[in-house]
C-alpha cells in the first residue's frame, strides 16, 4: 500500500474482530512511528499500551464513571464555548450522520444513545488501547508533535492489517487514567488510539465522512 492509498483509505474503525494483536506487532508498529517528525526532534510522546485484563478493568472503571456521572475533566483545555460556526456545523453534521447510520434518534432513543456512548469506553471492542501523553512543562507545540506521531501510527497500522480510531472521549476522565495506569501528575494525557483488526462486516464500518474540497480551505499566493 502506498502513502496516497493509506491516507485515502484510512477511516475511524468502530468495530473490531475478537482477535488479539500480539505484543511484537505493537512493538514493530511503534518502532516505525518513532521516526515521526517533531519540532527540534523533541519526540515528546509517551505511550501506555493497554491490553488484556488491564484494558478490561480500565473499560469497566470508565463505564462506571460514565454511569455514575463523574465529572469529565481533561488535562488540558479541550474545547471552547465560542467555536466558529463553520466548525460547529461540521461537528453537528458528523453526529447527525452517525446517528442516522445507526438508526438512533438521540432525543427519544435514550438506551440506544447510552449504548452508543459506552462503546467509546469499551474501545469499540479493540484489543489494544494506546494512551498518549506528554510532559506538562512543554508548550502547546507538543500537541502538534503528538498529532504527527498519532497520524504515523494510524497510517502505518494499515500495513499490518490493523485499524485505528483516535479518541478523546476516554481522556476526558484524565484523573482515572492517571490513577489506574500510574501516569504521573506531571504528564498531560492527550489522546488515545484504539488498535485492532477491523470487522469490515460491521454496519458502523460502512460509514464514511465527507471531506471539504481543497478550494474550501486553501488560499494560493503567487
Amino acid at each position: 500500500m502506498n502513502v496516497t492509498d493509506a491516507v485515502r483509505e484510512r477511516f475511524s474503525v468502530r468495530a473490531y474482530l475478537d482477535k488479539p494483536v500480539n505484543k511484537d506487532t505493537v512493538y514493530k508498529l511503534l518502532d516505525i512511528a518513532r521516526f515521526s517528525p517533531s519540532g527540534h526532534n523533541a519526540q515528546p510522546w509517551e505511550v501506555a499500551v493497554v491490553t488484556g485484563k488491564a484494558k478490561e478493568q480500565l473499560s469497566e472503571k470508565l463505564i462506571d464513571a460514565v454511569n455514575t456521572k463523574i465529572e469529565r475533566k481533561y488535562d488540558y483545555s479541550y474545547s471552547t464555548k465560542d467555536v466558529p460556526l463553520f466548525i460547529k456545523e461540521r461537528k453537528d453534521a458528523c453526529n447527525i450522520k452517525v446517528f442516522k447510520h445507526k438508526n438512533i434518534n438521540p432525543k427519544t432513543d435514550k438506551e440506544k444513545l447510552k449504548e452508543h456512548i459506552l462503546e467509546n469506553f469499551r474501545c469499540f471492542g479493540a484489543p489494544v488501547c494506546l494512551i498518549i501523553s506528554r510532559d506538562k512543562k512543554l508548550g502547546e507545540d507538543a500537541f502538534v508533535d503528538i498529532g504527527l506521531f498519532a497520524q504515523t501510527i494510524m497510517l502505518t497500522a494499515l500495513e499490518f492489517g490493523l485499524a485505528t480510531c483516535p479518541q478523546t472521549s476516554i481522556v476526558a476522565y484524565a484523573k482515572l487514567l492517571h490513577d489506574e495506569l500510574n501516569i504521573p501528575d506531571d504528564k498531560i494525557i492527550v489522546m488515545s488510539l484504539t488498535l485492532g483488526y477491523p470487522d469490515m462486516n460491521a454496519h458502523i464500518n460502512k460509514l464514511r465522512m465527507d471531506r471539504d474540497t481543497v478550494d474550501k480551505f486553501t488560499t494560493f499566493y503567487e
